[in-house]
């Protein structure tokens, strides 16, 4: 099975009823942390690690690619498992989620902005616009 995105609905009504399995990516390098600002719901405006759910038959490798390519326009070169996070419905509008987190490699450091995202920048001192989630996850993970 060749894997492919749900229509908007659909994912919508299946992520209302079963968890989401999704992939955060941690760029870190001497300019701080990478984060995007979310041009889209949920959360538009919003800065966070760049994301995306894993797709059904699709390899966590693969989803790592694929989610740096089209968040951030990143080619990965390596990662590593640093931790999960958990987003519970009733705290934020991405439905109960749980993240597998990765810090990444590229072998460039120019980033390409995609519709997905506003804005992608490195930061040495978090925004006050993030994700509540990835903000406690860089704190309690010493990442800045």
């Amino acid at each position: 099975m060749k894997p492919h995105k749900l229509p908007y609905e659909e994912f919508r009504y299946i992520y209302g009823k079963v968890p989401r399995l999704c992939i955060d990516l941690v760029f870190k390098s001497e300019k701080g942390i990478l984060l995007a600002q979310r041009n889209i719901n949920p959360g538009k405006g919003l800065w966070h690690f760049p994301g995306g759910t894993i797709l059904l038959g699709e390899s966590i490798e693969n989803s790592i690619k694929r989610i740096s390519d089209e968040e951030i326009g990143f080619s990965i070169c390596n990662y590593r498992l640093i931790g999960t996070i958990e987003f519970l419905p009733e705290s934020n509008p991405f439905y109960h989620s749980v993240s597998i987190v990765y810090m990444v490699e590229s072998e460039t450091e120019k980033f390409i902005p995609t519709w997905h995202n506003k804005d992608i920048k490195y930061f040495k001192h978090l925004p006050d616009n993030i994700v509540i989630e990835h903000k406690r996850f860089i704190l309690e993970n010493d990442l800045l």
